[in-house]
């Protein structure tokens, strides 16, 4: 049998490609990462926080182990990783070849400038005379037809616009590097690859399309992305709300939800919109406090883990809400204000004045994805978004090749992330054998340490042009450094970045026998890796080499004063080659693993779990303490997903029992566990009998509870039931045909002791009640609701419902239904917001949409491994956005119900997402940490504990026995919270030590 190729190609570099991207590369893939803009971070890089923190934790995506060899900066300035090649301004014109043995042709449109060369000046942005609509900041600024894509754009690099150049040859003249060639060509790339990853993301509707709402005829609509930008920081108004109209800032604003979603064109919810109307509208009252904000809304989605949360929060911050759907907006000539025209749920006529509209627009698909799918030869769905046919929603119809993000539908960031991992998953799972088949091999180089007293220091120092030479005194600055102790050598460069100036410096070093180099340049994010490449073969180990930044946090805040920032540069040179000089070699500390994984828990999420990591040839361990494997999923019968998730269920359970990497225990339970990613110690009781087994991860899908309510009769009365229950009803034919069915929404959840929606209750509500109408379609059907969380494609199912008579009415919490049994049967009463009085409904049969509540165990385990719950009593993810499986310990994922409420889709996509996570760690030969890390000194160490305490990695123990603390090296991650409570001074970082940091002090003071 042929063998798979090992490398990955993956299309679109938002985040859902950085995330696949980085967990393949992490797993030991090569990746190709591409993308058809110039830059890197899709939608995402537009929006500065997200919720439900309000922050932004971009950085959260980097991974934790290998530090000193990717990226640890943060994301929005650098994506770096060995295994990673990023591929932008690019497109894949053909697609050939089968799964494991793809060849993709990759055109890559030239930017006019040699990215080598460019050192992002900025000169030919400012001679260039043509200005045209800046897209990044939506039209709300010019720029120029050179330009970079945002100011922290990856690569920072500039490109020109070919339509708009008109080749009047100024950038040329100027550019100091010779960067700029007009009209050089385009190049094609063959690249051969085992999987392909599609997530080339979504985009808004142009909302000029709604003509109804004025945009872009009326100045003060605006988009909620171009409201983005101008709240961001580093936007056209730097971070302030004026008015395009007058630069006043507005204090009444409507936000509008829905705008080109949930009708007959697009007949579904774009997922997001809600949770952003909800951040802005709190950022606008958090800084404007006498403003206005008021958002026209249908349902209010906020289904996520802590979203409804995150809604009565905005409640409380003042933000107002109006159930309604504004029709249209007219503009007032002379003031520039809009008048909103609506109608409330009740058919009163809404008109309002407000100083701006936010239109919150539809997710499309991307515009190239007509044409890319066609060049992948996969289907599309009716919208234009890849078909994802089944329960495995990064699947495509095409083998090896798979699909995440927007790309499938809309999807928040969480979501993304997640199918992002699964995705990254299925692709490792088919590549396995292939394995570290087409990774960067790493060149191993003699390094010269060289005692104290041996130091010898090489100093080079950039112009960069004269950036840098027009502030500092190169000259003075030269004369200075070789005065300083160590210092071997001094020089000045024009450009230290361009190849050929960095291959003579390589050289250089090799021959003149330092053993230390300093580097005086600009911001390391892009040429980190370049400079340490480059020392690394001239046998300079990363450790013994330092970069000062002389540009950005020297000539640039210093322009005005050439005196201090000279000054200042020679005292930042002599702290450096003091630092050096006191310096020796730091080692990446590695331990060694164990390479399998426990499994704890037996549903759909922890077999979907175990088998992904078996068909990456990783033992597991799978313990689940019925008497059966299959969960919840059991008692699943139908599904909005019309394949049969039975047979769904029961042919997992049978690859989970066949599967010879998959160890199963029944009847069995997690009693205890110690120990640390990599080197874990698990007891588990069956029976009597108590066995102990090691492995290097964990993943916990130990599941939920259903809800027992006890409301509305229910277990007092036959005639009230629960969704689930009513579920086997009809897959057991034991229905009849009621006559009236009412289902009341929301049963145990959304309230104060609940404060969370359940996700699945609305979907199991549509599902059963296209089912009786299925098969009973006489029957009449009232679902009482607060909001119908039919997000996503879900929409298209609740409209088919309505289609087939169900009726949906709604409720107030403050006004919940009222049952009162009688006789013959349960009467329902409600007083229903869109019409006067009440509702009197006589039901045959009450359904309650109950969901489900966290696990008691949960308790249990939480305390055994020291990681946290949520308020509600589900395990607590590290970061809700960007690491959505992961908790705080390392080596601990958590998946499932655990997590929180899933529809059996998205269990299997975030039970794939655990394990590639785990996978990432597994698939290791050793663990290995940063340079930077604590150590202790035993001698005065008085074993008090405190930076036990105070670690928040779970790096630190006390050894009892000896009477000092002991440092876990690979947990460590530099952080330095030990140092700071140690009353002893026994707590020490690697490369930060007294004497070194002290004596830089003095260097530095005294310079």
């Amino acid at each position: 049998m042929q063998e798979k190729n090992g490398a990955v190609l993956v299309i679109g570099a938002g985040v859902g490609g950085i995330r696949s991207s980085l967990d393949l590369a992490e797993s030991g893939y090569k990746v190709y990462l591409t993308d058809r803009s110039p830059g890197i971070g899709g939608t995402l890089i537009q929006l500065e926080t997200w919720f439900p923190d309000n922050q932004c934790e971009l950085c959260k995506l980097l991974p934790v182990f290998s530090r000193d060899e990717c990226s640890q900066v943060c994301l929005r300035r650098d994506l770096m990783h060995p295994n990673i090649e990023l591929i932008p301004n690019s497109r894949v014109s053909k697609l050939s070849g089968k799964e494991g043995d793809f060849k993709a042709t990759l055109n890559i449109k030239s930017r006019w400038v040699i990215e080598e060369r460019c050192t992002a000046c900025d000169l030919c942005a400012q001679v260039c005379p043509v200005e045209i609509s800046d897209e990044f900041n939506r039209g709300l600024q010019k720029r120029k037809a050179i330009y970079v894509r945002n100011p922290q754009a990856i690569p920072n690099v500039y490109i020109i616009d070919q339509e708009h150049c008109t080749k009047c040859g100024k950038c040329v003249e100027i550019c100091p590097t010779k960067a700029v060639v007009l009209n050089k060509p385009d190049e094609t790339k063959e690249l051969s690859v085992g999987a392909v990853i599609l997530s080339a993301g979504a985009t808004e509707l142009p909302a000029n399309q709604m003509g109804q709402y004025g945009y872009g005829y009326y100045a003060n609509v605006i988009t909620n992305i171009q409201l983005e930008r101008l709240l961001a920081d580093a936007g056209p108004t730097h971070g302030e709300l004026l008015r395009p109209s007058d630069n006043k800032p507005p204090r009444k604003i409507a936000i509008l939800q829905c705008v080109g979603s949930r009708d007959m064109d697009r007949n579904y919810c774009s997922e997001v919109c809600c949770m952003y109307a909800l951040k802005e509208s709190m950022m606008l009252r958090e800084r404007y406090p006498d403003a206005q904000v008021t958002i026209f809304y249908m349902d209010i989605r906020a289904f996520g883990k802590d979203y409804y949360r995150y809604h009565l929060q905005a409640k409380e911050k003042g933000v107002n809400f109006a159930r309604s759907r504004v029709s249209r907006i007219r503009e007032n000539p002379k003031t520039k204000n809009l008048f909103l025209l609506a109608r409330d749920e009740a058919g009163k006529s809404i008109s309002a004045e407000y100083d701006m509209a936010v239109l919150s627009v539809a997710q499309c698909p991307s515009p190239n994805l007509t044409e890319l799918s066609k060049v992948m030869n996969i289907s599309t769905n009716k919208w234009g978004f890849i078909d994802t046919p089944g329960f495995y929603i990064t699947h495509t119809s095409r083998p090896g090749v798979f699909v995440s993000g927007s790309a499938s539908g809309p999807s928040d960031i969480s979501e993304t992330v997640i199918k992002s991992s699964a995705a990254a998953c299925e692709a490792a799972s088919i590549l396995a054998k292939s394995q570290k088949q087409a990774a960067e091999k790493k060149t191993v180089h003699k390094h010269q340490t060289g005692k104290e007293e041996d130091v010898k220091i090489a100093v080079y120092i950039c112009q960069c042009g004269k950036e840098i030479s027009s502030i500092v005194n190169i000259e003075k600055t030269k004369e200075f450094a070789k005065k300083l102790p160590n210092v071997t050598s001094v020089e000045d460069v024009g450009f230290l970045c361009l190849p050929e100036t960095l291959d003579n410096v390589k050289q250089a070093v090799a021959k003149s026998g330092a053993n230390r180099v300093i580097f005086a340049a600009c911001a390391p994010y892009r040429y980190q890796r370049l400079f340490s490449d480059a020392l690394a073969e001239a046998g300079i180990d990363a450790s013994q080499w330092q970069l000062v930044n002389f540009q950005e946090q020297l000539a640039w805040v210093h322009k005005d004063n050439p005196t201090l920032a000279t000054r200042k540069a020679q005292n930042l040179l002599a702290m450096a080659a003091e630092r050096l000089r006191t310096q020796g070699p730091l080692e990446v500390p590695t331990a060694e693993m164990t390479h399998n994984c426990l499994v704890v828990g037996g549903g759909i999420s922890g077999m979907t779990s175990a088998l992904s990591l078996a068909d990456q040839g990783l033992d597991v361990t799978l313990v689940e303490k019925a008497g059966e494997l299959g969960g919840h999923s059991r008692n699943l019968y139908y599904d909005l997903i019309p394949d049969n998730p039975q047979a769904l269920v029961k042919g997992i359970i049978d690859k989970v029992k066949s599967n010879p990497k998959i160890k199963v225990l029944l009847n069995s339970e997690l009693s205890g566990i110690s120990g640390h990613i990599g080197h874990f110690k698990s007891q588990i009781k069956s029976g009597d009998k108590v066995e102990q087994i090691q492995h290097g991860a964990v993943i916990i899908a130990t599941g939920a509870s259903d809800y027992q309510p006890t409301e509305y009769s229910y277990g007092k009365d036959a005639r009230v039931i629960t969704q689930h229950e009513l579920q086997k009803r009809l897959a057991e034919g034991k229905l009849g045909k009621p006559a009236t069915v009412v289902m009341i929404q929301c049963v145990g959840s959304r309230n104060n002791t609940h404060p969370y929606c359940n996700r699945t209750c609305c979907s199991e509500a549509i599902t059963n009640a296209r089912k009786i109408k299925e098969l009973s379609p006489e029957t009449q059907i009232f679902i009482l609701n607060r909001d119908i969380m039919a997000y996503g494609f879900k929409e298209q199912y609740y409209t088919q419902a309505r289609e087939a008579g169900v009726l949906f009415h709604r409720y107030e919490p403050e006004s919940e239904p009222k049952v009162t049994a009688g006789e013959k049967a349960l009467t329902v009463e409600w007083p229903d917001p869109a019409l006067p009085g009440s509702l009197e409904i006589d039901a045959d049969l009450l359904v309650l949409s109950t969901g489900y509540i966290a696990n008691e165990g949960n308790a249990t385990i939480a305390k055994m491994l020291a990681i946290p719950l949520t308020e509600d009593g589900f395990f607590k993810e590290i970061d809700t956005k960007f690491r959505p499986v992961d908790v705080i310990l390392d080596g601990v994922f958590i998946t499932g119900l655990a997590n929180a409420p899933r529809s059996l889709a998205e269990k299997i996509i975030e039970a794939q997402a655990a394990a590639q996570r785990a996978a990432n760690v597994l698939s290791r030969e050793q663990l290995t940490s940063g340079r930077i890390i604590s150590e202790v000194d035993k001698r005065r160490c008085s074993c008090c504990g405190l930076c036990v305490e105070a670690c928040p990695f779970d790096a630190r123990s006390l050894n009892e026995e000896e009477h000092y603390a002991v440092v876990e090296e690979t947990l460590c991650q530099g952080c330095g919270m030990c140092v700071s409570v140690c009353p002893n001074d026994a707590a020490k970082l690697r490369g930060q030590k007294e004497k070194q940091v002290f004596s830089m002090v003095e260097i530095g003071l005294s310079a």
